[in-house]
């Protein structure tokens, strides 16, 4: 079984916050899947997106050491396995398979998710959350999952709200089979105050939600907060978060 890749490191989870369900701080090994079915103006991995242009993947040889070696695609599932157990420290959290979009490549994904849970590894899912159907697949090997909720800026598909939907469907699919499981709305000076209070009513009782500022912020510290009161007042004051991306303040993958 052959995956298409795009890297393997050691590093810290730099999303998330404080809400329950995030790793956000702990150190993880990064599984990061090249291919993505959605085109976000903001994507921070676009040169992944397109996994037939993606020839060769790479892995840390040492944590932190910015020495990478590079392996031709596609990788097989050995090859990440034993590329992760390399990078290994002994103070792992969890592995975070992450993109593009992992789920793309459910078979290969489920394998490797099996690999890890029988050697002793937490699995966590970062995912757009918009293919509910492949979500289901693994969902049963997930320990923990931040799921996109994608904003109407982000011009991800024609159908917004019919993706919001969906992602919605991929957090209970989630949360019924046991992971533990957040929201993750990236904002933007565009979004509007209308969408934050029809995410927060599809997310009441369902799982927290972290609103995360696009790199590099464009908007206010008021508008964040406003964003943030009319979730809150909503979901439940202790149910929403402030993320930021704090691996790139700090010059690290």
């Amino acid at each position: 079984m052959r995956l298409i890749m795009a890297e393997v490191f050691n590093s810290w989870q730099g999303e998330g916050g404080s809400v329950p369900g995030s790793a956000f701080g702990r150190r993880q090994v990064f599984v990061r899947f090249a291919g993505c079915n959605l085109y976000c103006r903001w994507c921070d991995s676009k040169q992944y997106i397109n996994a037939s242009r993606v020839s060769r993947w790479r892995y840390e040889v040492e944590p932190f050491t910015g020495k990478f070696e590079y392996r031709p695609n596609p990788a097989s599932v050995d090859e990440v396995v034993n590329a992760v157990l390399r990078l290994d420290t002994g103070d792992i959290h969890s592995i975070s398979y992450t993109g593009g979009e992992p789920t793309l490549q459910v078979k290969p994904l489920k394998a490797l998710m099996e690999r890890m849970k029988s050697l002793g590894f937490d699995n966590f899912l970062e995912t757009h959350g918009g293919l509910p159907e492949l979500i289901r697949e693994v969902a049963p090997l997930v320990d923990y999952a931040s799921v996109d909720i994608k904003d109407e800026t982000a011009k991800a598909t024609e159908d917004w709200k019919g993706l919001v939907l969906r992602e919605v469907e991929s957090i209970k699919i989630l949360r019924n089979a046991g992971a533990k499981v957040y929201a993750k709305l990236v904002v933007t000076r565009e979004t509007k105050l209308e969408n934050v209070r029809w995410y927060a009513g599809l997310l009441k009782n369902l799982a927290p939600l972290v609103i995360q500022p696009k790199e590099p912020i464009d908007i206010s510290q008021e508008r964040l907060m406003e964003f943030y009161r009319e979730a809150a007042l909503t979901m439940g004051k202790k149910n929403v978060g402030l993320s930021f991306q704090v691996h790139k303040y700090l010059n690290v993958l």
